[in-house]
């Protein structure tokens, strides 16, 4: 999977407040809110954009572009370029504040999303195999 096409990871941020909101991820079921910090993007590596993942997240070879000239032209004049999409061209993301977070929330934030990343991984390993 390619990291321009992975889906966020909370439910909801709160910018003013600076708190990520985990839908479900509390110990009753209930939402959990985290303190948050602001981290340089690793999608688009803080340049606010990204190629569009339909134009090369399967792979592009050196014949791709001696084949099509303009096409490697445009492609690395940043013409296929769109706002990337986990910062939306902000150039930074919300993380879980590890410092202000105690012991007992990241280890349930960290086998919340384990689970989370489980199944997507179950899920993709069915579409392999046709189901």
């Amino acid at each position: 999977m390619d990291r321009r096409e992975r889906e966020q990871w909370y439910s909801s941020f709160d910018a003013k407040r600076m708190i990520i909101t985990l839908e479900g991820a509390g110990p009753d079921g209930d939402d959990l809110e985290l303190p948050a910090r602001y981290v340089v993007c690793d999608v688009c590596d803080g340049k606010g954009t990204h190629v569009n993942p339909s134009i090369d997240s399967h792979g592009l070879s050196a014949e791709d572009f001696a084949e099509d000239p303009d096409f490697a032209e445009d492609y690395f004049a940043g013409r296929y370029d769109v706002p990337c999409h986990e910062c939306s061209g902000q150039r930074v993301m919300p993380v879980m504040d590890e410092a202000r977070t105690d012991a007992a929330t990241q280890q349930r934030v960290n086998e919340w999303l384990d689970d989370i990343y489980a199944y997507a991984a179950e899920c993709a390993a069915e579409r392999r195999m046709g189901a």
